[in-house]
């Protein structure tokens, strides 16, 4: 098969059901048409061969249920190429030997079996989308189809029979005609199609309710149909003498096999006992032996044909019924699998009567405590209620869960009385586990009917999370500590400067001075570019100790080292700062002045290189118990905050600013918009219990554009 022909044949595979995939092995839309060929001429002399003369009636006519299901399962753009080989196979061998060709009715007949194969074929198409699928409607529907297609075919068929008739065209004769050739033409679907269409089907592989049971059950039920069948219509004697002589034993072990045998095979235990049924007929053998070959061949028909459409259509509500009773199980088995061995409790409370939602919350708690039972659990569950082995536990209060989903049920009623995160303990062990449960009411018509639960032990997480707070807040003393080692060391570090090397470089800039008057002309301008160089010194000195000692924060008070601030801003960045500051300097304690200080001082250089101002606005505002502190300018504001705050693991930015006010318990926010400036307040508690504030710690933004 070459790459354009697998093009050409793939898409439509794909989209028109196992028998073109199947029939592309064959070399493609060629290859397919080839072998339908062959397999309807072998049908065609099948059916020859079914009939008792070359002039009479056929009993069955096989191959139009080939061409059926061919045209069903491909696509139109093939029906084409697959109806003009069927005529030119047709018309090929009635032209054979030993009777004359005519072609007034010879070539006439293939064109009635084809337009039969199509009318089927389309309202098989209308009536079955989706062949792949498996339903006992289907299967009535597939009957419904091929009787319609047959009748189509029929119509025309029965008067091309009678039309050269030397006896003349009667109604009768027509109703007569049309019937045989119609129920020749529908048991033939009913015998091939079935078969083709069961076999080829994938849902026998993607199923194991379709695998065979029993080989040797297929094999005695084979024998007995096949030896039946022919012990009955083998016969020349149409008294019966015995019951194992009237059809209705076929008629048995067809049902028994359509309740035992997967489809595929229904349909082919039928198939063969229509052949041999129908071979014998031909023979004018078996108890439809009738004088009228009208009436002969009717009753052999109507017999086949309905134990036909009841053997399918019961095989395929068999199969149907199997397929779901295995989903069934396998639901049963994972929902089992899922209750009784989750790690986690889960239980099932039912009520024994209905509770309406309409009862008020009271009127509910005792509407539970007398009707709910638990009446299904996990092994898990074990761990949450120790009645856990009791099958239809009542509903008490003493259990944890319990006595927390009736604390919450004005809230679970108002959410389908389905909540989520309650959480109790259970102390087993000699000791306490803690659980946190969620439950799923199921409310139908406005009653209540049953309740699920699952809990879950998080006795080891809500150690470990105790456990990380006591190692979150021994961080916190650290760092405090740290932070209190920190300024007592640029304390130090800032005397030791002022009171050692600066003195040190103010004795050597007095010496310098009188060493200037002394020395040689030459010599004086050495001397006056060491004095710059020492000016320098001391200036780079002076900037140092302010730094890491801010004048007046640790003797005079938080005001007037805002103040020193205020002025230092001004000459040092070009900054004007409004001050505005009324605080009681008693009640700031000394960490607390720093940790202030220092933040309006980050937020201050923030302005100098953000804002795009050259004035900014500092407020303090203190009493007993809380510091407040507001920084505000009128620049370019924040185009985005959180593109400002810059990365929050880097420690710096308004992120950190944010961290360390937390870590106190205070409060910081943010102001902004683009091109509106920008105002941080920052909030202290002052007394000695640091509470956090009802607001969120951390940043939180107002004003946005």
């Amino acid at each position: 098969m070459t790459a354009k022909q697998q093009a050409a044949v793939a898409p439509a595979a794909a989209a028109n059901g196992p028998l073109l995939a199947l029939m592309a092995r064959f070399g493609g839309r060629a290859g397919l048409v080839a072998a339908f060929g062959v397999a309807h001429l072998l049908l065609v002399l099948l059916g020859y061969a079914l009939k008792e003369s070359l002039n009479a009636p056929a009993v069955m006519w096989p191959s139009v249920g080939l061409l059926f299901i061919t045209l069903w399962l491909t696509p139109r753009s093939l029906w084409p190429a697959i109806l003009i080989t069927q005529y030119v196979v047709e018309a090929f061998v009635a032209a054979l030997p030993p009777e004359p060709f005519d072609p007034s009715t010879d070539l006439f007949y293939p064109l009635a079996n084809g337009l039969d194969a199509v009318v089927g074929a389309s309202i098989a198409r209308l009536l079955i989308p989706e062949p792949g699928s498996l339903r006992t409607l289907q299967a009535l529907r597939f009957a419904g189809a091929t009787a319609l297609g047959a009748a189509a075919g029929a119509l025309p068929g029965a008067w091309v029979i009678l039309k050269d008739d030397a006896r003349g065209f009667t109604w009768l004769q027509y109703l007569h005609q049309a019937q045989i050739w119609w129920a020749g033409n529908w048991l033939g679907h009913l015998t091939v199609a079935p078969v083709i269409f069961c076999w080829l089907s994938p849902l026998r592989s993607r199923y194991p309710e379709l695998a065979l049971k029993s080989r040797t059950e297929l094999a005695a039920l084979l024998l007995l149909l096949a030896g039946f069948s022919v012990y009955i219509f083998a016969s020349s004697d149409r008294s019966a003498s015995s019951l194992l002589q009237m059809p209705t034993v076929i008629v048995a072990l067809l049902i028994y096999g359509a309740l035992r045998m997967p489809p595929r095979w229904t349909a082919t235990l039928f198939a063969l006992t229509a052949l041999i049924c129908t071979w014998f007929a031909s023979m004018r053998l078996g108890p439809f032996d009738l004088p009228d070959i009208f009436a002969r061949t009717g009753g052999v028909q109507t017999f086949l044909a309905s134990i036909g459409v009841i053997s399918f259509a019961l095989s395929m509500s068999t199969a149907e019924k199997n397929i779901v009773m295995g989903r069934l199980r396998d639901a049963e088995y994972r929902y089992r699998n899922f209750v009784e061995l989750s790690s986690d409790a889960v239980w099932r409370v039912e009520l024994e009567r209905e509770m309406p939602v309409t009862l008020a919350v009271g009127e509910q708690l005792a509407w539970l405590r007398e009707h709910a039972r638990i009446v299904e659990a996990s092994r898990s569950y074990g761990q949450v209620d120790a009645r856990a082995t009791l099958d239809g536990a009542p509903w008490q209060r003493e259990v944890p869960w319990v006595a927390a989903y009736e604390d919450h049920l004005a809230a679970a009623a108002a959410l389908g009385y389905s909540i989520d995160g309650l959480g109790f303990n259970v102390a087993a062990g000699g000791r306490s586990r803690s659980f946190v449960t969620s439950f799923s009411g199921v409310v139908r018509d406005g009653r209540l009917l049953r309740i699920w639960g699952m809990a879950r032990d998080i006795t080891e997480l809500a150690e470990l999370n105790a456990r990380l707070l006591r190692e979150q807040e021994r961080l916190k003393t650290y760092a405090r500590q740290l932070v209190t080692a920190e300024e007592k060391a640029r304390r130090s570090t800032a005397v030791d400067l002022h009171d050692g090397i600066g003195q040190t470089l103010v004795g050597m800039a007095m010496t310098l001075d009188v060493a200037r008057q002394h020395a040689p002309s030459d010599v004086a301008l050495l001397i006056d570019e060491v004095r710059l160089r020492l000016r320098e010194v001391q200036e780079r000195t002076r900037q140092m100790i302010t730094d890491l000692s801010p004048p007046g924060l640790y003797d005079l008070g938080l005001v007037p080292a805002l103040q020193w601030l205020a002025v230092y801003m001004r000459g040092h960045d070009r900054l004007a700062v409004e001050l505005d500051a009324q605080v009681r300097e008693e009640c700031i304690k000394l960490d607390m002045r720093i940790l202030a200080f220092k933040l309006v001082r980050e937020l201050l250089r923030n302005v100098v290189k953000h804002a795009g101002v050259s004035r900014a606005r500092v407020v303090v505002r203190g009493d007993e118990q809380y510091l407040r502190v507001e920084v505000a300018d009128e620049g370019r504001g924040f185009d985005s905050q959180l593109d400002m705050f810059g990365a929050r693991a880097s420690g710096f930015g308004l992120w950190s600013i944010a961290d360390r006010a937390q870590e106190v318990g205070g409060r910081f926010t943010v102001e902004t918009s683009p091109g509106r400036g920008s105002r941080f307040q920052l909030v202290f508690p002052l007394t000695s219990e640091r509470r956090a504030p009802a607001a969120p710690a951390g940043i939180a933004a107002g004003r946005q554009a």
